[in-house]
């Protein structure tokens, strides 16, 4: 009796774009002059009409950059300029003003990393792309190596490497798990209960005194040191909401900070070494 041929896990590299493709078409938006009718004329339609309308030269893309309180871009220069030569490499040769223009912005916005869900692309009636794109901030530096890579708040890995204590970031050591793919998320609890303590530590305004955070080594991994601007490592313990067995919870830790800081007016209490984990907090004075 013949086997069976079994089915392949394998994903094809062909199909995942093909289908990161159609994520993207099904959200952008047709507005070249006469072609924006509204939405009761099918995306087929829309394209079909666009497709009729050609332009004299290569499409202009605009792209929305990310701006911060008082009308600045926070993304470094030269990314905003790595940006729009990209985007403007993916439509060469495009006369047509048709949907497939937009698709490639949109997957190559989405191919940076930078983006988080599917980016909104357009025809403006004056023949132009316009690009928006719910942009990823970085939260933070994970140390690789030699090298400090970017984070944001969910742990996807940003297009920005600096060396070590070059970056001016809150920082993260020991990661357990090796450096993700560009726009991936950086795999592993620690990680995750790191950034829940930076956030809790932000909240709470306690973070101005803070370098970074040591996820721990080896069988220590998970177990959390704050590290202060001081030089000061604070034995935190499991993320929050994750305490360890024989730890006392989060707000009782969280309470032992703040006591700290309005006694003295450090986190740290200008000590080199304090674990706020146990029954009693212990404390190691600096030599003179």
């Amino acid at each position: 009796m013949a086997k069976k041929k079994r089915k392949s896990n394998k994903k094809n590299p062909e199909v995942t774009e093909r289908n990161k493709r159609l994520a993207i078409g099904s959200a952008v938006v047709i507005g070249a002059a006469s072609v924006f009718v509204g939405t009761a004329m099918g995306v087929g339609e829309l394209d079909a009409r666009a497709a009729t309308m050609v332009a004299s030269s290569d499409p202009v893309v605009r792209v929305d950059f990310p701006i911060n309180q008082s009308g600045e871009s926070w993304m470094p220069n030269h990314e905003q300029s790595r940006i729009e030569t990209l985007v403007a490499k993916a439509v060469v040769g495009t006369r047509a003003l048709n949907i497939t223009a937009l698709k490639e912005v949109g997957t190559v916005l989405i191919d940076t990393g930078w983006a988080e869900g599917t980016p909104t692309i357009r025809w403006t009636p004056d023949g132009e792309i316009h690009a928006k794109v719910d942009w990823r901030r970085p939260a933070a530096v994970v140390r690789a190596g030699p090298t400090e890579v970017v984070i944001d708040l969910h742990a996807h890995r940003l297009p920005l490497a600096y060396p070590i204590a070059k970056s001016n970031q809150f920082y993260f050591v020991n990661a357990l798990n090796s450096m993700p793919q560009l726009g991936q998320q950086w795999a592993g609890e620690d990680i995750r209960d790191g950034l829940a303590l930076r956030a809790l530590l932000g909240e709470k305004g306690l973070l101005g005194q803070v370098e970074g955070i040591d996820l721990g080594e080896g069988r220590e991994n998970g177990t959390l040191s704050i590290l202060t601007t001081r030089g000061t490592r604070i034995v935190w313990g499991g993320g929050p909401g994750h305490d360890l067995p024989g730890e006392q919870t989060t707000s009782t830790k969280i309470g032992r900070l703040i006591a700290l800081f309005d006694e003295t007016r450090r986190i740290d209490g200008s000590v080199q070494l304090i674990d706020i984990r146990g029954v009693n907090i212990t404390l190691m004075r600096r030599e003179d």
